[in-house]
């Protein structure tokens, strides 16, 4: 970013002294929320007031991190207005903005300090993979909005962006231990140092609970990360994490535990940026980076899975089928020899290599553009999703543009512009403009207008599942792939209202929007050819493919405040109301008829936090959270739920630099008992006691 406000050696002093390293660094610390309206750059790589910003964007300081009563790194999402945040099993959750979503969330792009952590294979974010945990954060950015012309097709509805605790920003050690219901037990540690111009911090967690009650759902993983930043000279900084997560986590669904199985999990990341100030109007930041994910599950014998052991009565059935039709024998073989297979569809490994440099250039103090390109390549392996044992991969380049223009002191102009080229799919040009008018030093109105296009992922292009003997025989055909999947396209226009209060230290945002996604890719069913499970049912079995058939509209307000209105209380208020219409079509199949998108996102969501300090070293919080009938795709359950968590925490000092504090949480205090997604993942009230040494 260039700070076209600051004299050089302010530049120069910032860089040596914070390391502001990478279009994904922020000038702001968290204390600086409350007393001025904070900085962003996720929104268009340009560092900017969040007044400036083209779209809605939510800051989760470390402050709010602190007050508020999530226990993972996805619930964080619950204090920005529209987003909503949901378990598919005990340990993986589903993060979606807008709803019209399941099991897989697609629509959002989620980095960590700039690096995408988007999964091809599956096309989403696993949460529990990252390699950080929440001790790790710093602060995190929320583009509530398509941002396809800043980061590309995997932020068609909007981006988010983790920014972890540097070693410059965390100077001392800290170890932290919780436990709680479910036989939650977790430990992590850190620490920090410096070496001449070198700041290291590293970062080490174990995390283990049961999961629901009977259900096979816990986990236990190890987790680590280290971060290096090292300033050669005033001009240069250069940035490195790297980390890891391995452990399994039990995955399914149903009324029997045997609907369960140990998904054994093992990624690892590395990601280099180097900022360069070239002078005052200049600035070069590169960034590369690889992604690997590894998930396994158990494989089970074609002979158990049909009980039918050495599949004696299978080949039987087959000798039949052969000497009736005779020649019209429509398989390759008339015996079959047991095999096994992966009844999971989280199975496999990806792979992902990136890299990118942006060019930021400020020619006249109301001017800034930042434009550059970059290439990612994608790799997945996965015989239960890809119907082969070989690997498939995708290279994708993309240019980008974004141009911030302070027409006037009242008046400032935002462009964006993001071309994709895809070595699998056809390009796709994404485009956004919009603009702020300050009527007032304390109120700002904008609008903004984009078209944006999510072109298919990897998974998406090669779908192909299916059962087949060794000798070629179909067991049974689950879906194939489509050669003419056509990107996704959304049109989307916002009407927001920012108000700064600076005497509560805070501020009000409001945002209308109106959404369409047309092109929406989902699931054709038809009938496929002919297998052994067909025969056995007596008519032809239903295949599926990926196809272009959805379209849906979204429209909606929503409202986020935050404000102190004395040095002791904090109140955060994020609410949405929103209306969904729309179609999915699933083919010609009468027992697949198309579905409304009418009732797959919640109309009303809220969450209210109150944080109070008694003294400095006692606060407390209580948090609610509300979110009206849904039922997510692929789930049958359709679900609501009011909750008030209570949140006490206690410091003591122990000796020079050092503190230990003690927090008791309390979810779902009055005990209103809720599911989420399947019947048996039952909310109860939940207990969680946390201790923390800085030293």
């Amino acid at each position: 970013m260039v700070y076209s406000r600051l004299t050089r050696f302010s530049q120069l002093l910032i860089i040596s002294s914070l390391s502001v390293m990478s279009p994904l660094s922020y000038g702001y610390s968290e204390t600086d929320f409350f007393s001025d309206i904070p900085e962003i750059v996720s929104a268009t790589r340009i560092s900017q007031d969040i007044s400036e910003a083209p779209v809605s964007t939510t800051v989760i300081t470390q402050e709010l991190i602190q007050a508020s009563s999530a226990t993972n790194i996805a619930e964080l999402l619950k204090l920005a207005p529209g987003f909503q945040v949901y378990t598919t099993n005990a340990n993986k959750y589903a993060v979606t903005y807008h709803g019209a979503s399941g099991e897989f969330p697609r629509n959002l792009d989620i980095r960590i300090n700039g690096r995408p952590v988007y999964i091809p294979l599956l096309s989403t974010v696993a949460w529990n993979t990252l390699g950080i945990s929440m001790n790790d954060i710093q602060r995190i950015e929320v583009v509530r909005g398509s941002n396809v012309p800043s980061y590309g097709s995997n932020a068609l509805m909007g981006a988010i962006n983790i920014v972890t605790k540097t070693p410059i920003e965390q100077t001392s050690h800290k170890l932290t231990t919780t436990v709680g219901e479910q036989g939650t037990r977790e430990v992590t540690a850190s620490f920090s140092g410096k070496a001449n111009n070198l700041y290291y911090r590293l970062s080490l967690g174990h995390e283990e609970n049961n999961g629901f009650d009977f259900q096979q759902d816990g986990e236990n993983v190890n987790l680590g990360n280290i971060h290096l930043i090292f300033t050669p000279s005033l001009y240069d900084s250069i940035d490195f994490t790297a980390g890891f997560n391995n452990g399994i986590m039990g995955i399914g669904s149903g009324d029997s535990l045997s609907d369960y199985q140990d998904r054994e999990q093992y990624s690892n990341f590395q990601h280099l940026q180097w900022n360069h100030v070239i002078n005052e109007t200049h600035e070069l930041n590169t960034q590369l980076y690889h992604n690997y994910l590894k998930l396994k599950t158990e494989s089970i014998n074609t002979s158990t899975l049909l009980k039918d052991p050495g599949l004696v009565k299978l080949n039987s059935q087959l000798a039949l089928v052969a000497n009736a039709l005779g020649s019209n024998y429509p398989f390759s073989s008339s015996h079959v020899s047991d095999f096994s297979v992966v009844t999971s569809a989280e199975n496999g490994s990806t792979e992902t290599f990136g890299g990118e440099i942006q060019h930021t250039y400020s020619p006249i103090s109301s001017l800034t553009i930042a434009s550059g390109l970059g290439l990612r390549y994608e790799k997945a392996t996965s015989p239960a999703l890809l119907n082969t044992n070989e690997a498939v991969d995708e290279e994708i380049y993309f240019i980008f543009s974004n141009l911030e223009w302070k027409q006037t002191a009242k008046l400032t102009w935002n462009a964006g512009i993001m071309s994709e080229f895809s070595s699998i799919t056809d390009p796709a040009t994404s485009v956004r403009i919009a603009s702020n008018y300050k009527l007032t030093d304390k109120l700002v109105v904008r609008a903004a207008a984009t078209q944006a296009f999510r072109t298919p992922s990897l998974l998406e292009e090669n779908s192909n599942s299916a059962y087949i003997f060794p000798e070629g025989v179909p067991y049974d055909f689950i879906a194939f792939s489509n050669d003419d999947l056509e990107s996704e396209k959304l049109n989307a226009a916002e009407l927001g209202l920012f108000m700064l209060l600076p005497e509560k230290s805070g501020f009000i945002d409001l945002k209308l929007f109106h959404e369409r996604i047309s092109n929406g890719i989902n699931s054709w069913f038809y009938e496929g050819p002919m297998d052994l499970l067909s025969i056995a049912q007596g008519y032809t079995d239903e295949v599926r493919e990926l196809r272009n058939a959805s379209d849906r509209k979204s429209r909606g307000l929503e409202i986020q405040a935050s404000i102190k209105p004395n040095d002791k209380d904090l109140i955060h208020f994020a609410y949405s109301i929103m209306k969904i219409t729309g179609i999915q079509r699933r083919g010609e199949l009468q027992r697949k008829s198309d579905k409304l998108y009418d009732n797959t996102a919640p109309r009303h969501t809220a969450t209210l936090l109150l944080n109070h300090k008694f003294t400095e070293s006692l606060d407390s919080s209580l948090i609610f959270n509300y979110m009206s009938e849904v039922q997510w795709l692929d789930s049958s359950l359709t679900e609501s739920y009011k909750t008030v968590d209570f949140k006490l925490t206690k410091s003591f000092p122990t000796g020079y630099n050092q503190n230990l504090s003690t927090s008791l949480l309390v979810k779902n205090l009055f005990d209103q008992q809720y599911s989420q997604f399947q019947e048996k993942n039952n909310f109860e009230r939940r207990l969680y006691l946390t201790m923390a040494l800085d030293f």
